[in-house]
């Protein structure tokens, strides 16, 4: 348990308590000193028949904020232990792009069962946001928002606001539209309390709008949210009609899923899994498998390389002693350098065009680190094998090896970009592997031109 949840621990006793002697009035209220998410993780220590007892205690708005932030897997089973007019309530009640969510993981069977039980308003809410791609703007949005036709009043404004506010999840922002939807302009609360009543809400709107195009591409769509420094961005169909809005709360969700995303593909460990401790190790290991079976007929190459030289090897056994540094030093050095690219990629640091820029910079870091490696392990050289040519030689290699590792870890995850691919496809042990190759093939060219081997 986290340090998050420790002050609803310290009620945890008083909680099962009050539990086992049937006072509902006084579990009710200590659940409405809490947050939802703590609430959430107090549930986990209760049995399923308790927590159902503890939800029916609960109004619909707290109810339904709990279920939002309730594990996937946890939301159906609470579900399937309610009785149909409380099952009705919460996905009623559920915020829409939480439902969609939600609803996205089940069977359609299942789905439609749930749909014909809910009101048919909020019924066709999901319909209309399962339509699109879960991973584009439309999949994103929440359809709850303020929206307002133009010519009404602020203090009118103001009235209807107070009527429908309880019910969105966004009101800081008031989208203006005309009769078809079409979004004209927002203002924001703040906008609306210094205005005076009396004036129109067309004299105080701003029309210079950032709008989302509803098939946008949710990292996308988190660049943009984050480069503008808003709370929300409206989202519109290709008539400019507002669909929905996104959220900074779902940002955050988009920036850990692709960042979940991106380092699971780095670290070549296959397709993300939901939940790691709930998964069995037969499911990990199929999703780990492929990319290491690619890693390994890779790896092959630096055997067949090996013993091509196999003639260098037995002249002159210390070679051996230094093909672990090398091609460990050019597999770190690769690494970094391809991080650091991928990055700049995913924050817009690093444009396509600068290709060439990226390579000759990283060409002068690799010189640098590589030159100061190369003196170390010439030293070494020199002090444990007695030997200034192998030490020119390894030294050397160390140079060209970080050089070229460095230049690779950049250049390929840009090929990646251009390519349409994910440049974190470019990951880590690939980059690792395609350096031992270089390294093994630099390292070996450079001793048979300065060493003699009979």
């Amino acid at each position: 348990m986290t340090r998050e949840f420790s002050r609803m621990l310290l009620v945890l006793p008083e909680i099962k308590e009050l539990l086992r002697q049937n006072k509902k009035e006084q579990l009710k209220k200590i659940f409405y000193d809490y947050e939802p998410i703590e609430i959430v993780e107090i549930l986990k220590e209760f049995s399923l028949k308790d927590k159902v007892f503890l939800f029916s205690l609960l109004d619909i708005d707290l109810a339904a904020d709990i279920f939002e932030k309730t594990d996937k897997d946890d939301q159906l089973t609470l579900l399937g232990a309610f009785d149909k007019t409380r099952k009705a309530e919460i996905l009623d009640e559920v915020a829409p792009d939480e439902r969609v969510d939600f609803f996205e993981q089940l069977p359609e069977e299942m789905v439609l069962r749930f749909l014909s039980i809910m009101e048919e308003e909020e019924a066709q809410d999901v319909r209309e946001l399962m339509r699109y791609d879960k991973n584009t703007a439309g999949g994103r949005m929440t359809t709850d928002f303020a929206q307002i036709e133009k010519g009404i009043s602020v203090e009118q404004t103001l009235k209807d606001l107070r009527k429908t506010a309880k019910d969105l999840e966004m009101i800081y922002y008031i989208y203006i539209v005309d009769r078809t939807d079409k979004l004209l302009g927002v203002v924001s609360l703040k906008d609306l309390i210094v205005a005076q009543p009396e004036r129109e809400i067309d004299e105080i709107m701003h029309t210079k709008l950032i709008a989302i195009p509803i098939n946008m591409d949710q990292e996308q769509v988190a660049k943009r949210i984050a480069r503008y420094d808003f709370l929300a961005l409206p989202v519109v169909d290709k008539e400019g009609k507002i669909k929905g809005i996104i959220t900074v709360d779902d940002l955050i969700d988009v920036i850990r899923e692709e960042d979940t995303e991106d380092m699971y593909k780095f670290g070549a460990a296959g397709k993300h899994i939901d939940n790691y401790m709930s998964t069995t190790p037969l499911s990990v290991a199929r999703h780990r498998m492929t990319w290491l079976l690619i890693l390994v007929v890779t790896g092959f190459i630096s055997g067949t390389i090996m013993e091509e030289f196999s003639f260098a090897l037995k002249n002159v056994v210390s070679l051996a002693f230094f093909i672990p540094l090398l091609m460990g030093s050019g597999g770190n050095a690769g690494t970094q350098a391809a991080s650091v690219v991928v990055r700049g990629l995913a924050i817009g640091e690093v444009k396509l065009g600068d290709i060439w820029r990226v390579v000759r910079k990283e060409f002068l870091i690799g010189i640098t680190v590589g030159t100061a490696l190369g003196i170390l392990a010439l030293l070494r050289a020199l002090i444990l094998q007695k030997s200034s040519l192998l030490g020119i030689t390894v030294g050397l290699s160390m140079i060209a090896t970080v050089t070229v590792a460095t230049c690779l870890g950049a250049i390929l995850p840009i090929i990646c970009e251009k390519l349409g691919l994910d440049p974190a496809v470019v990951s880590g042990p690939l980059i690792t592997t395609v350096v031992d190759i270089s390294s093994l093939l630099i390292y070996f060219g450079i001793a048979t031109q300065l060493m003699e081997f009979g």
